[in-house]
């Protein structure tokens, strides 16, 4: 039998224009940040992990309106503003953070998001376009023309997912030198943006749960499955001097490869939560809506249809 699986909403950055390092993804601030806090506790019953697991084991049920709150990427913002806000509200939430260490460089993800903080779209498309060789530039292009096909229309996604995916290990080495010239050593700057275990510690004595991320954040059904099982790996290695299992997880980017149940689930995780608000078809496929989409901040729970059984 499927158990009743919960909404959960996501978050990524929850910040002002003062925070650093600068990054030039979407996001909320932290006045609307509490806003959608106040308007869940209102209309929704926040439930924690631990909630979850005990429902799934038989012994509570979960309200016919329960709501998760998850945070992704473990990004200095969760301690700075969303910890404090919790914790004023007697709220806990799930923190899917990357097995990183102090001293990583950033993800690619990350690397082409300080570098949108700081120049526009444009100018870093351009400064990117300019350094792939030509082999690659060709197959960049190929993979734009193949996304607009399909009816992709976001102009950034258009040229930042072919980077993200196919291209990653020749677009990572351009982006990190774009980072060193127009910002600083990537390491530090990784450092800024991401939690440390000091953070981690802080959000664990409260209540938090930590989730896996894998390590690199990469489109997991764009991997070989042995590579796919080493990300998994590294998240449940991380974890495990942090908490005991079994721990939630998140796909990045909300790429779902074939047999992620099995993978998971071996390692040690729980459940897996997607990027797409209507999956709830099992555990290891739990959609969260995205609180960052700004049509998001009219949401109610009474128009929403509420949770899945």
């Amino acid at each position: 039998m499927t158990p009743r699986l919960p909404l959960a909403v996501m978050w990524h950055y929850v910040r002002g224009p003062e925070a650093t390092p600068r990054t030039g993804y979407r996001g909320v601030d932290p006045h609307t940040f509490r806003r959608q806090l106040d308007a869940l506790a209102r209309d929704a019953t926040p439930v924690g992990w631990s909630d979850i697991q005990a429902a799934w084991a038989g012994d509570r049920r979960l309200p016919h309106d329960a709501v998760l709150l998850t945070f992704d990427d473990g990004l200095i913002d969760h301690h700075r503003v969303v910890l404090p806000a919790l914790v004023e509200r007697g709220l806990t939430a799930t923190f899917f953070v990357l097995a990183r260490h102090r001293g990583d460089g950033l993800t690619l993800g990350h690397r082409i998001h300080v570098l949108l903080g700081v120049a526009p779209s444009t100018e870093i498309r351009q400064a990117i376009e300019d350094r792939l060789a030509p082999p690659d530039r060709a197959r960049y292009d190929a993979l734009r023309s193949d996304l607009t096909a399909t009816g992709l229309d976001d102009p950034d996604d258009l040229w930042k997912r072919p980077l993200q995916r196919e291209l990653a290990d020749v677009a990572g080495p351009v982006l990190t030198r774009l980072i060193e010239e127009r910002i600083g050593p990537e390491a530090e700057v990784a450092d800024t943006l991401h939690l440390g275990p000091g953070h981690l510690a802080d959000l664990t004595a409260a209540g938090m749960t930590i989730g896996g991320h894998t390590r690199h954040h990469p489109w997991l059904d764009g991997l070989e499955r042995a590579a796919v099982r080493a990300e998994v790996a590294e998240s449940a290695e991380h974890l495990r001097a942090i908490a005991p299992g079994p721990w939630p997880f998140a796909y990045p980017y909300g790429g779902v490869p074939r047999g992620a149940d099995t993978i998971l689930a071996s390692a040690g995780f729980g459940a897996a939560f997607t990027t797409v608000a209507d999956d709830r078809s099992d555990r290891f496929h739990i959609g969260r809506r995205d609180a960052d989409d700004p049509a998001w901040t009219a949401w109610r729970w009474g128009a929403s249809g509420g949770g899945s059984a």
